[in-house]
């Protein structure tokens, strides 16, 4: 069974009502949407302001891109006016808004005012238009629950009396060569650690080796992060490692020979710096990634049945350990099963990256994937007493750094399942 949230593109089209709504001064209430659509279609520049809601829409959901970020803040720069819209917007778009505008649609009488309206219109751009609301937007007004489209009073469900589960926070072990470790994180050491000619320097929420000596013997240090953590590591060549909860990293204090090859348990992102004589490999289980420069995430549990790569930039090669060989380009995942097959499909990256920039970005994912995730950032178990609870679908955004009763209320909301909370387990049931 799967539960959506909202459908992206109808909540495209809703901050795009509100944004030429507030552009134009009108003073109509959002729940009648006809008469609004029949004036946004007699406006100028409407690309624009569709293309400028897309933009709103996905940073309120926290999902935008750096490219998308830029765009949008060149748009708010233009004018005070487009300022107040956007502010105006956010405003807009809450829970009690959408409450309301739910509350008091009625389907019934919705239908018939679009098939009157869509008749009475002549020019052919906007009946297109009016039609397109009558078959995507008002059913999933009617329907919709989740993150961005709120339910009325009775379907609200609370997570009572949640007790606060803190997200992770920075911290690893850092195992040098020598098999001293030093505990980074809050408590931690200030002062320079030098290794085989090479200073391991804390840097803000993680440490950078600073050395350009390339002689000497091969030592390897080995980074530890636990559940309920997270940190970066800035290699001795340059290249920045982030890791995410549950994950161990083994790699050179400083890079010898013709290649730079490290090993990784867990999952990273991965910011290669750029060297043609020495390729970058991380492996996995055997398993390689190959690249000169670029920028991907692996995901590599080991209680998980497959080994996840995705590109963001460049190009890499994917290789298993029985020698099979797979080229990535950007927005594309290579996936690796336990049996050493290897395929690889498109993807929309965000959602396997945006953790490293402080969000989860759920699409259509299982409950029990989901709570695989929880697990391991909050640092608690999670128990199923429903199995069926373990297919249900849902898709949203969530800040990463929130206590966990946020992301709770939100699955909760859906009016599907339910949550309770005994120690440091969650125990999961079917509402």
């Amino acid at each position: 069974m799967t539960l959506f949230f909202v459908c992206e593109k109808s909540f495209i089209l809703i901050i795009s009502l509100l944004v030429f709504i507030l552009h134009f001064h009108f003073s109509m209430s959002l729940n009648d949407p006809f008469l609004i659509v029949s004036k946004i279609w007699k406006m100028e520049n409407l690309e624009k302001g569709i293309e400028v809601s897309r933009l709103i829409v996905k940073d309120l959901q926290g999902c935008i891109s750096r490219e998308e970020k830029i765009m949008l803040n060149k748009w708010l720069e233009e004018s005070s006016e487009n300022r107040e819209i956007y502010h105006r917007v956010q405003g807009r778009v809450n829970r009690e808004e959408r409450q309301r505008i739910i509350r008091k649609l009625n389907k019934r009488a919705a239908w018939e005012r679009v098939d009157r309206n869509t008749k009475k219109y002549r020019h052919p751009i906007l009946r297109r238009c009016m039609k397109y609301v009558a078959t995507i937007v008002l059913p999933l007004f009617m329907v919709g629950v989740g993150f961005y489209l709120i339910r009325g009073k009775e379907e609200i469900h609370p997570v009572a009396e949640m007790v606060k589960i803190s997200p992770g926070v920075t911290k690893a072990e850092l195992v040098l060569a020598d098999g001293h470790k030093v505990v980074l994180g809050t408590e931690t050491i200030d002062s320079l650690v030098s290794e085989e000619g090479v200073n391991i320097v804390k840097d803000g929420n993680g440490v950078s080796y600073l050395g350009n000596k390339e002689e000497g013997d091969l030592a390897y240090n080995i980074m530890r992060v636990p559940r309920g953590g997270e940190f970066k590591v800035r290699l001795q060549d340059g290249t920045l490692v982030y890791m995410n909860s549950e994950t161990e990293l083994k790699y050179p204090v400083r890079f010898v020979g013709k290649e730079r090859r490290v090993y990784l348990s867990g999952e990273a992102y991965f910011e290669v710096q750029r060297d043609t004589t020495k390729p970058f490999i991380v492996v996995m289980n055997g398993n390689e990634v190959r690249v000169l420069g670029t920028e991907f995430n692996v995901r590599s549990y080991e209680d998980e049945k497959c080994q996840f790569t995705t590109l963001v930039t460049g190009k890499v090669l994917l290789t298993t350990h029985d020698h099979k060989c797979m080229e990535l380009l950007p927005n594309e995942q290579g996936i690796i099963d336990l049996q050493g097959a290897l395929r690889k499909e498109q993807v929309d990256v965000t959602l396997y990256t945006a953790w490293k920039d402080g969000n989860f970005v759920f699409r259509k994912q299982c409950l029990e994937n989901i709570m695989e995730i929880v697990e391991r950032w909050y640092d608690l178990k999670v128990t199923f007493e429903d199995e069926w609870c373990k297919k249900v679908s849902f898709s949203g955004n969530v800040e990463r750094y929130d206590d966990f009763s946020k992301l709770a209320e939100m699955l909760e909301a859906t009016g599907s399942v339910k949550f309770r909370i005994k120690n440091n387990e969650i125990y999961v049931t079917k509402r």
